[in-house]
């Protein structure tokens, strides 16, 4: 049998373009070296936040756009696989410490309502007091107050990775242990590395995370990211599910719906061994969440996370066609955003793949082309 698309690659972007290509009436088999969801998605953070409403542009519109529309996607979700995902729109708080800051968010209260009125939504942004969250957020670092934004989100990323991975199951063909090897694009064989398996399709997406970049490779004869490797760490602690994620310096507190409290993260361009737990890294950021959130000060420690995330070298996510009449394609990048877009990245993906008269429109800087220019021209 041949697949119309074989995905390389099934964490959160391989899922969601898998769903998006079988409701577009496509044939898929995905694939992973591991387990779907094993990788750099299998994180314990799940922090859902928008670029700030100070001004706008394509990219800070796509990603808006992607976060007004998740709520839906993730309750037909839930619906369709009969499992939780642990989404929330809970908003974010953060300190405000100097002047400067002040006056920028200031401007973001100022553009809120020009810039997050996203279809028949508004969402706030407002300076507030301590006060009504002085239990929650240490009130030490915030002098001047706080910002609270309502269109801030949570999720859990192993139950939305399990969800979507039980609304596939028995529709599209998933193939866990299978390691990429190579395309032959003339014969449409996808070769496992061992030589030992072969599937046959006629187009494939790379979506393999960070791993991506060394696969593309052979297509582009470039290199065109890296993988930055990130720690988090999760706390227990009850009563504070519907509590605002806090924000402050680098470092996140978000609060889920399970009794536990994520915090995180760290971000290393040199590493080893991917899943190492680096406690040297986990202290600095868990001793500035304690410090933001004083309420974690006495709750035990349940696991500590480490994996490695994407990151294209021209920053921004990459999505799109390695080339007319190529049928290989690629989804990948999106760092520290990748939760809250790849639904969003992988349904303008497949409208590329099925020839969707009306695709979903992409920023210029997540295309293929963009990336390519990029590369050649910094070398």
């Amino acid at each position: 049998m041949i697949s119309d698309l074989v995905i390389i690659g099934a964490g959160i972007c391989g899922l969601w373009t898998a769903k998006f290509a079988l409701d577009a009436g496509l044939s898929v088999t995905l694939i992973d070296k591991g387990a779907c969801g094993s990788g750099g998605s299998h994180g314990v953070l799940g922090a859902l936040a928008p670029h700030l409403p100070d001004s706008s542009n394509e990219k800070k519109r796509f990603h808006w756009r992607a976060l007004d529309e998740l709520p839906l996607l993730i309750e037909q979700l839930e619906e369709e696989s009969g499992l939780i995902t642990g989404y929330g729109r809970t908003g974010r708080l953060m300190p405000v410490r100097v002047e400067g800051f002040a006056k920028r968010m200031q401007r973001c209260v100022d553009g809120a309502p020009e810039h997050w009125q996203i279809g028949k939504w508004s969402y706030g942004f407002e300076m507030i007091d301590v006060g009504p969250y002085a239990h929650w957020i240490n009130p030490e670092l915030a002098p001047m107050g706080l910002v609270h934004d309502e269109m801030s989100a949570r999720v859990a990323p192993r139950l939305l990775t399990k969800a979507l991975k039980a609304a596939l199951s028995g529709r599209v063909k998933i193939i866990e242990g299978f390691e990429f090897g190579h395309f032959d694009e003339a014969a449409g064989r996808v070769v496992s590395r061992d030589g030992r398996q072969e599937i046959r399709s006629k187009n494939i997406v790379l979506a393999a995370g960070y791993e991506t970049y060394s696969l593309l490779e052979p297509f582009t004869g470039l290199q065109l990211g890296e993988g930055t490797k990130g720690h988090s760490a999760l706390f227990g602690l009850e009563g504070v599910a519907d509590l605002p994620a806090l924000y402050d310096n680098g470092v996140y507190v978000v609060p889920h719906s399970d009794g536990t409290v994520a915090v995180g993260s760290s971000s290393q361009k040199e590493w080893c061994d991917p899943h190492e737990i680096e406690e040297d890294q986990c202290v600095s950021f868990m001793e500035r969440a304690v410090e933001l959130c004083p309420s974690l000060n006495k709750a035990p420690v349940l696991a500590k996370w480490a994996g490695i995330r994407p990151r294209c070298f021209a920053k921004d996510p990459m999505v799109g066609q390695l080339g007319e009449g190529r049928n290989v394609y690629v989804l990948t990048g999106g760092f520290k955003i990748s939760f809250g877009i790849a639904h969003r990245l992988a349904r303008a993906l497949v409208e590329q793949i099925s020839g969707a008269q009306n695709a979903s429109a992409l920023p210029e800087s997540y295309k293929v082309a963009y990336h390519l220019a990029e590369a050649s021209r910094n070398g």
